[in-house]
């Protein structure tokens, strides 16, 4: 069998044997086997991507990730590149069980770095080698003038929540806590998928504290099995969010709500064939006082202290559709002034 390699090898020896060089054949240029962190590929070609950041995808799409602690280097950007030009001219189109020549255009091909923090040396890099930056929002970096549309997006500057929430909660974003609120509400307890669970996990690792801090502030607002799902995953993970003796307490004030719904229930059923719109009214004032309560609860938490007539004027106040928008914008209320405002 013939060793076209090797001869020509041996002819390049010959040709620059004078030099003053070093010479090597078949160098191998990973010590570990190549892998592309995540590709996206359409199902149908006429698919129109949604959310922001996919706004450049075509039918193949690279994505390099960078975790919390590292960034995008120079090189970085450039083996990048080469793995979307090997899996171009590597790997089969999809639908087709092998390879043909340019099966995959290039033409349907794009590239996205994911990272924390902004990569400054490597943007300015770029710049400085005529490559035109362009931000269309918070977060997004498109890099003109490659072969192929390549964009660089920054998890702690991106600000849509209600789109990016989950890429929120693996990064230093200053949205942090609103993103987890909104990834609490999209938990279904032991239902969730296993990549619901694997995020949940992460949210915490990135930021005990803060997760900790929202958890605490809103389980009022989330439902008992959810609860339950979110300290039972992160009890397996050895992550806590009560210490024993306040999971003593937690559980000895289940047992006690346990027993007063038992008794509201009971009550309910006595008065089921009573008047209709004492019923109704004793329900209103029920939401009404458990709304105050919460809204107490919550400023106690985040401005540890709250004056004395605050507590009364929330306990006196008729209007609760008020009340609730405090609480709904709790995040956004820094001192008494702005509790204030939320009152008059």
């Amino acid at each position: 069998m013939n060793d076209w390699h090797s001869d020509f090898y041996a002819a390049i020896k010959q040709l620059f044997k004078d030099e003053d060089l070093k010479i090597i054949q078949e160098e191998y240029l990973s010590k570990e086997p190549l892998r592309i962190d995540v590709i996206i590929i359409k199902n149908l070609d006429s698919h129109q991507i949604k959310k922001q950041i996919g706004k450049i995808f075509k039918k193949y799409n690279i994505i390099e990730y960078k975790s919390p602690t590292d960034y995008i280097s120079i090189d970085d950007y450039f083996k990048g590149l080469s793995y979307t030009y090997l899996y171009k001219s590597t790997m089969n189109a999809e639908g087709k069980n092998k390879k043909e020549i340019n099966d995959i255009n290039i033409e349907e091909m794009t590239l996205s770095f994911v990272c924390n923090k902004f990569p400054e040396k490597l943007i300015s890099y770029l710049k400085k080698h005529d490559k035109k930056i362009e931000k269309p929002i918070d977060g997004i970096y498109y890099i003109n003038g490659e072969w192929i549309p390549v964009q660089i997006i920054v998890q702690s500057e991106i600000r849509n929540v209600e789109e990016n929430f989950a890429l929120m909660l693996l990064s230093d974003n200053e949205y942090f806590q609103e993103a987890l609120k909104k990834y609490f509400q999209t938990i279904t307890g032991e239902k969730s998928s296993s990549e619901a669970k694997r995020l949940l996990e992460a949210a915490f690792r990135k930021n005990i504290i803060k997760a900790v801090e929202v958890y605490k502030m809103y389980e009022d607002m989330i439902n008992e099995e959810v609860q339950e799902y979110v300290i039972k995953t992160l009890k397996q993970t050895k992550l806590k969010i009560y210490t024993e003796q306040e999971l003593k307490e937690r559980e000895e004030k289940s047992k006690k709500e346990g027993m007063e719904l038992g008794l509201e229930k009971g009550i309910e059923k006595g008065i089921e064939k009573g008047i209709e719109k004492g019923i109704e009214k004793g329900i209103e004032k029920g939401i009404e006082k458990r709304t105050k309560e919460l809204a107490v609860k919550l400023l106690k938490k985040k401005l540890s202290n709250i004056p004395d007539d605050i507590i009364e004027i929330i306990g006196k106040s008729k209007d609760v559709q008020k009340i609730e928008k405090m609480v709904e914008d709790i995040f956004n209320i820094n001192n008494v002034d702005d509790v204030r405002k939320y009152l008059n």
